[in-house]
């Protein structure tokens, strides 16, 4: 089956997907082996690397300046697990209160380059960025909702695989959660099928100022995509499509886009798919954003800056990631397999950096 939309012809899958990335989150409960721990010698391993590359600018790090050896084959794990397995990895036990500023974020751009390509992730050209609030409005349209205390709906970024390292946790909340696109999708293709081929359909979506050339500063894109067997999911924050409606000129959803949106996100939320994962300091999560979304409760931070929840955050590319459907383009500009793909590219953006300052604002 097919729809005519925009955007072209649009497949839909021809029914529940299922397989290994359509888990719930008591599989996670049950099988607690995607939780990877760091050992002695491997934090070793990782702690020498960053000491026999100060010279080289962080920034400037190759794979090769970065070697690991010892921790190759658990990155192969984390790489399974994140392209094969469940569409997430999760790494603990890093001792990040040992480090400074710079070695954490050496620590965890070394690391990260041994799973892809990093790619920049808002249009000050911040190739490693801070989730943590700096005093934004969740109010300001033209602001991103990571530097907020705001909860963040479940939703996924532009680029294979966003990476986010625990400095510092909240007082209270700002715990994260991870829900399974393909088994929300099989849920509502199994319970309201004509809801979930609605979410087939583009949706209408803010930019937030960060707007390809060419392009209107609002996009249409669908959440679920299907094509050549293979699926893709791409979920705008919900307050983005809300705010989207400031465009006259943007085509509006239609109430039954809205409804199937309820029920997304109700599915989304519900105790029998939502995976729950308080963080700890030293924790690592990379979540595939095709596959699965990711989310944010609101938090009460602590009063002094240096306690503040504050995660390092990382775009990546895959260079064997999963086909994506044209549809994407529309945000990424780049789909191709095997490139640097995805990431914030857009004319205004500044020369790429790596800002050292927690507090630096995602968008000056």
């Amino acid at each position: 089956m097919s729809v005519q939309t925009d955007l072209g012809l649009l497949e839909f899958a021809p029914g529940p997907i299922g397989g290994p990335l359509a888990w719930r989150a008591a599989d996670l409960e049950r099988d607690q082996s995607w939780i990877h721990r760091l050992n002695a010698e491997e934090i070793a391993e990782l702690e020498a690397a960053a000491a026999a590359s100060r010279h080289i600018d962080i920034l400037a790090l190759r794979r090769e300046d970065f070697p690991l050896p010892g921790l190759a084959p658990k990155i192969a794990t984390l790489r399974s697990d994140i392209l094969n397995r469940l569409g997430f990895a999760y790494m603990r036990g890093l001792p990040v209160e040992r480090y400074d500023t710079e070695t954490q974020m050496r620590l965890y751009f070394g690391l990260s380059l041994h799973l892809g390509d990093v790619v920049p992730q808002n249009r000050n050209g911040h190739m490693l960025g801070h989730v943590i609030d700096i005093g934004t409005s969740p109010d300001d349209v033209n602001k991103r909702l990571t530097q907020t205390n705001a909860e963040l709906a479940f939703h996924s970024d532009s680029c294979d695989v966003v990476g986010l390292m625990c400095i510092h946790t909240a007082k209270e909340g700002g715990a994260s959660a991870l829900v399974s696109a393909m088994a929300i999708h099989d849920e509502m293709m199994r319970t309201a099928p004509d809801l979930c081929r609605a979410l087939y359909e583009p949706l209408t979506c803010d930019r937030r100022g960060e707007v390809p050339a060419g392009k209107q500063p609002w996009m249409r894109i669908p959440l679920f995509m299907w094509q050549d067997n293979t699926f893709t999911g791409y979920a705008p924050l919900e307050a983005y499509l809300q705010s989207a409606r400031r465009f006259e000129e943007a085509p509006p959803m239609t109430e039954r886009q809205w409804q199937a949106m309820r029920m997304f996100l109700d599915l989304c939320n519900s105790d029998e798919f939502c995976a729950r994962i308080p963080f700890e300091p030293g924790d690592f999560q990379f979540v595939q954003n095709h596959v699965v979304f990711h989310a944010r409760t609101s938090f009460t931070d602590w009063p002094e800056v240096e306690r503040k929840r504050h995660l390092m955050r990382i775009w990546l590319s895959l260079p064997d990631g999963r086909e994506l459907h044209p549809a994407i383009a529309e945000r990424w500009v780049n789909i191709t397999r095997g490139s640097v793909r995805g990431g914030v590219n857009i004319p205004e953006r500044r020369a790429l950096n790596i800002p050292l300052n927690p507090l630096t604002p995602a968008f000056a």
